[in-house]
């Protein structure tokens, strides 16, 4: 009875030791295992297409089902109906698919050409190793400048400094870009304005138009310019500017709109027009 009471607190030391060094252990191992089941990272780096010569930008989607739009806009038109995509991404698999069908795989070593004009809706997806997870990406391919006026200054004709000059169908635009653009021009920005006397207002105000409210690609629509009273007589100019952003949901231009949610500002470039006149 003695001799236990003597190395029983020897034996309580060395069980507690080795019941820590077995917890000590464990926990190492589990460690190992959490650095083992790493996260795979899913994302879209890059998408070249053609001669590459383009703007390139992920913006995030409001639109159900899709992740991110991918914004490619070229210098000036191209033909977006057979471009072979050079995709940089992060992921284990990557696939296509053309107006909500389904996703097939994409290799570039096929040269797959895809239909990128409207209407057609391409989207790409990115998948890790056991699909569990992906990201849509929603490709929208155009011109910086979609809006192409016959003329980028217009001279009015010499009018009367009391009346308003109402110019109808003064002259044409084109929508040359890869989206229809739907019609509530009439701009408010005018910048460079010019007038006899400092300190005098703007007189011009300008609206694109078309038979309906939607001018699809390669249509042409009609530019008007008109202007309020001038105060005195002499030389008069200013250039309109029309801003353009994208409504991901319906896939069109809009102009301005910046309240809907859809709305996104995408990068196109400012449409300017330049407006000159004699008031006499």
């Amino acid at each position: 009875m003695r001799y236990l009471e003597k190395f029983t607190p020897i034996y309580f030391i060395l069980f507690t030791f080795v019941l820590c060094l077995g917890c000590s252990s464990d926990d190492t191992n589990g460690d190992s295992d959490d650095d083992d089941i790493a996260e795979e990272k899913i994302a879209l780096i890059s998408f070249d297409m053609l001669t590459k010569d383009h703007t390139f930008s992920v913006i995030k989607s409001d639109v159900f089902s899709v992740d991110s739009l991918v914004v490619c806009l070229f210098p000036t038109p191209v033909d977006y109906a057979s471009i072979s995509p050079l995709v940089n991404f992060e992921g284990t698999s990557i696939s296509y698919r053309i107006n909500n069908e389904s996703f097939i795989e994409y290799s570039e070593s096929v040269n797959n050409n895809i239909d990128f004009s409207y209407p057609n809706v391409v989207d790409f997806k990115i998948s890790n190793s056991d699909d569990t997870e992906s990201k849509v990406y929603r490709i929208i391919v155009d011109t910086e400048q979609p809006i192409l006026f016959a003329n980028s200054e217009i001279t009015i004709p010499d009018s009367p400094v009391s009346s308003n000059y109402n110019g109808l169908n003064i002259d044409t635009w084109r929508n040359v870009g890869n989206y229809p653009i739907r019609l509530t021009y009439r701009t408010t920005e005018y910048v460079d304005v010019e007038t006899p006397e400092t300190g005098l207002n703007n007189i011009f105000s300008t609206t694109l138009t078309t038979a309906s409210d939607i001018i699809n690609p390669n249509e042409e629509g009609q530019v008007n310019v008109f202007t309020t009273n001038a105060t005195i007589p002499g030389s008069y100019a200013s250039t309109a500017l029309f801003n353009l952003n994208f409504n991901e949901n319906l896939g069109y231009i809009v102009y301005d709109d910046t309240t809907n949610t859809y709305v996104k500002d995408i990068g196109y470039a400012k449409a300017t027009l330049k407006l000159k006149g004699t008031m006499i």
